[in-house]
Formats: structure tokens, sequence, C-alpha cells
């Protein structure tokens, strides 16, 4: 039972796609942080509103004016408010919208699939952002008390990131911070095309899911596919589609390199018969943070630039010495 519900739980957060008071001015000491949000504030070009987005299935969503107060229905668009600096903005967030940390202290409006929408509308929102599992039921019982709702789809390529971050900086009032974002997860994945472009590909292994439950993983037509790909790396189960997988397949393929969340490594690791795996017997089984591939979001970069460290060590050996 307990696996099926970390199952379930993950094909919750995969399908998505984290607040202070400002202070008033009175004696500004000047450093050079100051200097630089001065210069970032009279450099930004202000989003002239009213303003037509696309959300989910093509839908048209006008935003009238700047939105104020903005209830979040899922933890990428609560990390990307925050990395645009928009944070203040926030009143509300669901229980799985964890990072940053400082996010802990907004409120929170129940789950992804199961918002509690009394208390959102107690937050008295003028924009909720939300994922494709929140119920078209929702939106509307929204909508006819006169909120707005910019609902994302899920994406299966990072130019589909780099869209919502774009289409979250025009809603939001931040559009320069977030073409600036997407230049720099644009730039810091050219860096490492470059780097493992004339190396041998290394197989790798996502594990999504192990043992009782069923083998689970990327399978070529998911997102995080696209960031396995990113870093150089040959996902074995790119010919399959979805996420089933098969323990045979698994030892038929046999990759180099296996990454699994921290929670599951000693469990894979120890358990028969993944324990015969090439990649377990040669200890490069590696942990990684699944919401860096599960949240679509700007820290997928981090996640293409950990793993590419993984696969091939010795090109980044230098730069860490």
């Amino acid at each position: 039972m307990k696996k099926v519900t970390k199952l379930l739980l993950f094909f919750i957060l995969i399908a998505l796609v984290g607040c202070g008071e400002k202070p008033k001015e009175t004696t500004i000491i000047e450093t050079e942080e100051t200097r630089e949000n001065l210069n970032e504030e009279k450099n930004t070009e202000k989003v002239s509103y009213p303003v037509v987005v696309e959300g989910a299935n093509g839908e048209e969503i006008k935003i009238e004016q700047e939105p104020l107060r903005v209830v979040s229905v899922g933890p990428n668009i609560t990390e990307l408010i925050y990395s645009l600096g928009a944070q203040e903005k926030l009143v509300g967030r669901t229980e799985y919208c964890d990072y940053p940390e400082e996010v802990l202290s907004v409120d929170t409006i129940g789950t992804l699939y199961t918002p509690d929408i009394e208390k959102i509308l107690s937050l008295e929102p003028d924009l909720v952002i939300a994922s494709t599992l929140f119920l078209e039921e929702s939106k509307k019982q929204l909508e006819d008390m006169g909120i707005s709702v910019l609902v994302f789809h899920e994406e299966t390529k990072l130019e589909g990131v780099y869209q919502i971050i774009t289409t979250l900086g025009t809603v939001l009032n931040r559009e320069k911070r977030s073409l600036e974002i997407v230049e720099d997860m644009q730039k810091r994945i050219a860096v490492i095309t470059e780097k493992v472009q004339q190396m041998s590909p290394v197989s790798i292994y996502y594990v999504v899911s192990y043992g009782e439950g069923g083998d689970f993983t990327a399978g070529g037509d998911t997102f995080i596919h696209q960031i396995l790909k990113a870093t150089g790396g040959k996902n074995v189960a790119e010919e399959s589609k979805g996420w089933s997988y098969s323990v045979e397949q698994l030892l038929e393929d046999d990759p180099d390199v296996i990454l699994v969340s921290e929670r599951d490594y000693a469990g894979f690791i120890e358990l028969a018969p993944y324990s015969e795996l090439r990649a377990v017997k040669e200890g490069r089984v590696y942990t990684i943070d699944e919401n860096l591939l599960n949240r679509q979001c700007d820290r997928n970069v981090d996640a293409i630039e950990e793993i590419a460290k993984m696969l091939y060590p010795e090109l980044f050996s230098k730069e860490e010495s």
C-alpha cells in the first residue's frame, strides 16, 4: 500500500507541469546589491494590461489588470513565482508547494487534485494559477465568483517550460525577468551540450518506482526523457511509451548509470534482482532530488547539470577542483 501511495503521489506531481511585506522606503543605504536592484527596476518594461495569454488546451485567458493576490495550485508554479521575484503576490499554495523554504509560511489551500475552494475564496485572490490536475468543476466555481483562473498543461519538451515562464512573466508583470531566466537556462544547457558532444553516450535509467508495485521509468514521450537527453546520456527506455517498464527489460538493458530518489536508494540497491545490475555493483547508482525533474520550472536546468556531472565526471572534475 505504501508503494502504491508513493507511486500515486508521483503521478500527481508529474502532471504539473513557492512572501514578505515590502519595507517602506526611507533612507536607502547604497550597496552593490541595492544598486543592482534599482537598476533592474529602472530598466524593467512594465506590462500593459489587459493582456491575453494562452492556457491549457489553447484556451485564451484575458487578464484585465496586474494580479496583486495570487493563489498557486502547482509546486512548479510556486517555484516560478519566486524565481520571477513576484512572491509578494502569493497568498495561497498547495500542501505540495514546499520550495523555496520561505513559502512554508504562506497559507495552504489543500492538495493539487482537491483544493479547498472555500479557503481559496477566503484569500480573495484576483488570479488562481493551476496545473491540468485542477478540476474543471473547481475552475468553473472560481470563475463564477469572478476569479480569473489560468491553467497550464503538462509540457513534453523544454521549450514548453520556457513558454510557461514567459507567460507567467507577462501575467505577473515580470516580463523582463522571465526572459532573463529563459536565456540563463538556454546558455547553461548549451554549455553542457558543447562539453558532452564528443563523448560516447552513457546509458541511463531513471527509477520512478520499482518492486512489488511494478517498474516505472520515463519513456521516450515524457518530459523527463527530454531532461535525460539534454545531459548527453542515452535513456535506455527511449523506445518505450509512458511510464510502465519491466524488470526483465531493465536487466537486459543493464544501464551504465541509474538515477533514483534518496528515499528509494537503499531499498533499490539491496533488493534482488536490481542488486545484480552492473551499475549497482560498480557504484554508479546516484541519488537526485526528484523535484528537479518532476516540476516543470527553471530548476530543470539544475537537474541537467547534476546528471551530466554524474555521467561524465571527467569533464567537470577540473572545474570543481
